[in-house]
């Protein structure tokens, strides 16, 4: 007996060869996944890894072109100065029904598949940009391939996640650990990442070293 609930373009190659591996149980259960807002694919993914447990790393596209961005400012705003803007990305909407395994947290298979059907409704709804879904380290990889450039036409992305650093191996504190990481990315693909906040202890070390990993 199916049960379902709800949690308020061309099929990936990795949602395929998931549904492939899928076993018979996967297919007993469902629930609804339905997210509206300027990141709906990553929303969408959030309320999959808490309906069925597992990670799943989400990369979002560069923003270039002005058709995938809206203006936020308020007419209060724009009283003084309206040409003033905060743009940022385009409202969507991402909604699939995803299958629940029997047995909890979700493989990666599982967990692939069921991210496969979210990125096949963003595709549908026409949001900004594409992306593919893969498997490494026991975990879910969604990364952009594509993005409507500044001038009007769609190019390539490369995955600022998959890029090959080198970093010596040395005992360091653990924000100084994740900056030698930025930093190598940045010499890598020229994309600058900045640390928010660490959910470390601040005086943690750890031994760290990669050669073009």
């Amino acid at each position: 007996m199916n049960t379902s609930s709800t949690l308020g373009v061309k099929p990936t190659l990795a949602a395929f060869l998931a549904l492939l591996f899928v076993p018979a149980a996967f297919a007993q259960n469902t629930t609804r996944i339905d997210v509206t807002g300027c990141r709906p694919l990553w929303g969408a993914f959030d309320a999959l890894e808490a309906a069925i447990g597992g990670s799943i790393n989400y990369e979002d596209i560069p923003y270039e072109n002005r058709a995938d961005l809206e203006d936020g400012a308020t007419a209060a705003m724009k009283a003084s100065n309206p040409t003033f803007e905060i743009l940022g990305p385009r409202d969507g909407r991402v909604t699939a029904t995803v299958q629940v395994p029997q047995t909890l947290p979700a493989s990666g298979n599982e967990l692939a598949y069921d991210a496969g059907m979210l990125l096949d409704s963003y595709r549908r709804n026409g949001l900004p940009g594409d992306f593919k879904v893969e498997q490494a380290n026991g975990m879910i990889y969604v990364t952009p391939t594509k993005v409507l450039g500044a001038n009007g036409a769609v190019r390539d992305v490369t995955s600022t996640m998959a890029a090959l650093i080198t970093i010596p191996s040395a005992q360091r504190g653990v924000v100084d650990t994740l900056q030698a990481v930025f930093d190598s990315v940045y010499n890598a693909t020229g994309m600058r990442i900045g640390l928010a906040t660490a959910a470390f202890f601040q005086t943690e070390t750890v031994t760290f070293g990669a050669n073009n990993e």
